[in-house]
């Protein structure tokens, strides 16, 4: 949900802390370069792309994308998710809101 909402890195970085809550360092690891490694892709194809109206659409598929990778991912190393209790997702996103809604507003005002 978050790699979909904020970035890849947002959704890495959450899909990291819970597999390292399971005992799965190295695949957070690559979980989180992994997702970094989206963005900076996402980056040099946008940038290399000539304007077009439908470019956020690129940049919501590409979200879509890692959302549903980082999931699949995630869910080769947890075996049973039910063994493992929910965690709330208020902090969270209170994280990527403060970080999220500066950068929209500079960005608004910016023009």
């Amino acid at each position: 949900m978050f790699s979909l909402l904020f970035t890849a890195v947002a959704g890495g970085v959450f899909t990291a802390h819970n597999l390292r809550a399971v005992g799965q360092p190295d695949a957070a690891r690559k979980a989180l370069w992994g997702s970094v490694a989206v963005v900076a892709l996402m980056a040099v194809v946008l940038a290399l792309l000539p304007y077009s109206p439908n470019t956020g659409a690129y940049t919501v598929g590409v979200g879509l994308a890692s959302a549903y990778g980082l999931n699949g991912y995630a869910d080769r190393f947890i075996a049973n998710p039910r063994d493992f209790p929910t965690k709330s997702i208020w902090r969270p996103l209170a994280i990527c809101l403060l970080v999220f809604v500066p950068i929209v507003a500079m960005l608004i005002y910016a023009f």
